[in-house]
């Protein structure tokens, strides 16, 4: 596949053609996908790559994102995250945007999702005359990253209670649920001392420093033996694994910072926040990235000189 150029550069090239050709004899062939129209130069591969590609940004372990999913609805009203103004991709399984790799090793060896700039930089638009909706590549999108990112760090913090691991557990071991209740009703004791002693996951290892987990301590299948002390505590391991990976503390704060909304999130305010300790961050509007490969200078700050790399 030839890689296209690069973070959001190797993305975008069209705002002028968004349309498709109708009417004399190309009405008699197969209609050219609209997103070919937007951009000419790229193969199927290059379009999977933008909408799906990997940017190593893969953190959150898919089987666990899904269990979130069944155990705090409150956070998750929507299995496809729509809610947050992402635009579901059935046939991928995850929303434009995503991106899945098969194992991560700090994450356990688990399968895990990320984002890429797609996530940001593609949009959809629905024409009140009806039809299908249209795809715009490399335009303003609406996903609310703040909220997404917040949802999952406030369900790791939830899962430290007792009554919210069982269910969470529950769901992410598929076991039956008569099965389960028996089991957890014998371990119970011996779950709830194993989470108070380390409610974190943080016990024995340096702030920020990964946990080294077995895949065979998180993963299922479950059955009426096993240890779900150790499973339990194994989660709190991996919680712990996730916030290190994105610079959150393992305490949560007392009051979260103001939200920024929809399409408004500051991506490199919120590293530098994070790894350099810089003044707080503001809301921005998530740019165009057409033509960005004849721009001098990218991003809102002005702070990357070279938008391509190849």
């Amino acid at each position: 596949m030839r890689r296209a150029v690069g973070v959001c550069s190797l993305l975008l090239l069209a705002a002028s053609a968004v349309m498709l050709v109708t009417g004399g004899a190309a009405a008699t062939r197969k209609p050219t996908p609209l997103w070919r129209a937007q951009v000419p130069t790229w193969s199927q591969d290059d379009l999977n790559f933008f909408l799906h590609g990997s940017m190593g940004t893969e953190i959150f372990p898919e089987p666990v994102l899904r269990a979130f999913f069944k155990t705090y609805p409150e956070l998750f009203p929507t299995t496809d995250l729509s809610h947050l103004g992402l635009i579901p991709d059935h046939d991928f399984g995850w929303p434009i945007g995503f991106s899945r790799t098969p194992a991560v090793k700090h994450l356990g060896n688990l399968p895990a999702v990320g984002i890429n700039c797609a996530s940001c930089h593609v949009s959809q638009i629905t024409s009140t005359a009806g039809g299908a909706p249209i795809r715009i590549l490399g335009t303003t999108s609406h996903f609310n990253v703040e909220a997404f990112f917040g949802s999952v760090l406030a369900a790791t913090f939830k899962t430290t209670e007792p009554a919210n691991m069982k269910k969470f557990l529950g769901a992410y071991l598929g076991a039956s649920r008569p099965t389960f209740e028996a089991a957890w009703s014998r371990q119970e004791e011996k779950i709830t001392a194993a989470m108070k002693a380390d409610p974190l996951g943080a016990n024995d290892i340096a702030p920020g420093e990964l946990h080294a987990i077995a895949n065979a301590d998180l993963q299922p299948p479950f059955d009426a033996d096993t240890d779900l002390a150790s499973r339990a505590h194994a989660m709190l391991q991996l919680f712990h694994n996730i916030r290190a990976v994105l610079h959150v503390p393992d305490q949560p704060p007392d009051k979260p910072p103001p939200a920024s909304g929809p399409g408004r999130n500051d991506a490199f305010g919120l590293l530098s926040a994070a790894l350099l300790h810089s003044p707080a961050y503001a809301p921005i509007k998530f740019g165009l990235v057409w033509n960005v490969d004849r721009r001098t200078w990218v991003h809102w700050d002005g702070n990357t000189r070279s938008p391509s790399w190849s």
